[in-house]
């Protein structure tokens, strides 16, 4: 359960690269060592479940998906062309 001072462990992960490396490493001594992170049984198991190229790939691709969800909400969808925002004013590409 999480308290006042603790941190999603999906916010501490995208925020903290240190963190995140550890967490593929070793969830539970990642998890252990941080203190304020608020994880649930279930995604630890998740993660304890994984062997660490699989912990890898999951992990490093929640992150990316939260930093294109990110930018999409900044600069608008993926355009036609494959940028983020599409094509600018004017319509042709630099």
């Amino acid at each position: 359960m999480a308290d006042d001072t603790s941190v999603p462990i999906w916010t501490r992960t995208v925020a903290d690269p240190d963190f995140r490396e550890a967490l593929i490493a070793d969830p539970l001594r990642a998890l252990a060592e941080a203190g304020d992170v608020d994880a649930s049984p279930e995604q630890v198991r998740q993660l304890e479940d994984m062997d660490p190229p699989q912990r890898a790939e999951f992990v490093r691709g929640v992150v990316r998906d939260i930093h294109m969800r990110g930018g999409q909400a900044r600069f608008g969808g993926i355009g036609e062309d494959g940028r983020l925002g599409g094509m600018p004013p004017g319509g042709d590409a630099p």
